[in-house]
């Protein structure tokens, strides 16, 4: 009898616990399927793209853009604002950049020179200043030492002669002379002007002779010689660039020479011509310079230096009294050989020879 009660007390805890399972798992199977809707249900639709232009490669200021440096990438619709990233790839080739650009930089109208707009280096001109370019060599540009952003004094040099303001002709003025003549066997005469030139006579001066006392006409013995004044010009002048723009191009690989063959140097670009940022009125005053012929000469100052530079004309006159030169006394004796010319030193050529 009680062997009875303890088997029907296991098959009670059995279908017990089998119905416990069978809850659970019919529980379990129930949170699943709302979890499934509500996925399906959150899943999004398919975003709508547009292709947008980036740059493939770094891209210098004011280098041209060709296919082969952009490319289009897919970008959501909803986010492309109007007028912003170019979509049209067509659009942007032959194209300048107007900055240096980097790769993976997506392109708009902002940084982009159109073909037919100006060069990018309009851009590294200040406002209310312009770029003039003025011929230099080795000295006048502090023996090739400028580089763009230097700050520089430039000195104006010119030779001065006096002139006849009626005639505007360079003193002394020549002597006209008319002298009668008769030809033949007729009887008038003929009047012919004869100027210095042809005479060898030019305009001079009485003066008293003092052992005769008598007066004497004495002309000069050679031109006037003209008078040198020397004096800062523009106090301080930015160098944008150095010899002639070129336009960026890429950098070819550098060729590898075989061995026994000799390596070509590279070759540097002519420093004929200083490109100066200045104010437009010093830019007229340059090119009057320029055109006169006046030399113009170039000092290297410290761009941390923006003080105003006050500086004195100098000719010969000042040179004498400011650095207490004395002219020479006229000595019964004198150096051997004669000396006309003061002697140079001519540069020592510093080249490596092979």
């Amino acid at each position: 009898m009680a062997a009875r009660r303890k088997s029907g007390g296991r098959i009670i805890i059995l279908v017990a616990l089998i119905l416990i399972l069978l809850v659970g798992a019919v529980y379990v199977w129930l949170q699943m399927q709302p979890g499934q809707a509500t996925e399906q249900q959150q899943t999004p639709a398919a975003e709508s793209m547009v292709d947008i232009v980036i740059t493939t490669q770094a891209i210098p200021r004011g280098a041209e853009i060709t296919a082969n440096t952009v490319m289009t990438i897919q970008y959501p619709e909803a986010n492309l604002i109007q007028g912003t990233f170019i979509t049209d790839i067509e659009s942007v080739v032959g194209s300048r950049a107007k900055y240096d650009l980097e790769p993976g930089v997506p392109l708009t109208p902002a940084v982009l020179i159109s073909p037919t707009g100006g060069s990018a280096v309009s851009f590294d001109v200040p406002k209310d200043f312009v770029a003039l370019p003025i011929p230099v060599d080795a000295l006048t540009s502090v023996g090739n030492a400028l580089a763009p952003g230097d700050h520089v004094m430039v000195v104006g040099c010119m030779l001065l002669v006096d002139i006849d303001p009626e005639f505007q002709s360079k003193l002394p003025n020549a002597i006209a002379q008319e002298t009668k003549t008769t030809e033949g066997e007729l009887n008038f005469t003929q009047t012919q002007i004869l100027t210095a030139k042809d005479l060898g006579v030019t305009q001079g001066r009485f003066v008293q002779e003092g052992t005769l006392n008598m007066p004497m006409y004495i002309v000069p013995s050679e031109t006037q010689r003209p008078r040198l004044v020397c004096q800062t010009v523009i106090q301080d002048a930015v160098v944008l660039r150095i010899g002639n723009f070129v336009e960026p191009q890429a950098v070819q690989p550098t060729p590898v020479a075989e061995e026994g063959e000799p390596v070509a140097a590279p070759t540097e670009p002519v420093k004929d011509s200083v490109t100066l940022v200045v104010s437009p009125q010093d830019a007229v005053s340059l090119n009057y310079m320029m055109v006169a012929g006046i030399r113009l000469n170039m000092a290297l100052r410290n761009p941390n230096d923006a003080n105003p530079i006050v500086t004195d004309a100098v000719t010969q006159q000042y040179l004498m009294d400011q650095k207490n030169i004395p002219v020479p006394a006229k000595l019964p004796y004198a150096l051997e050989p004669r000396i006309d010319v003061v002697p140079t030193i001519e540069p020592v050529d510093a080249t490596p020879q092979p």
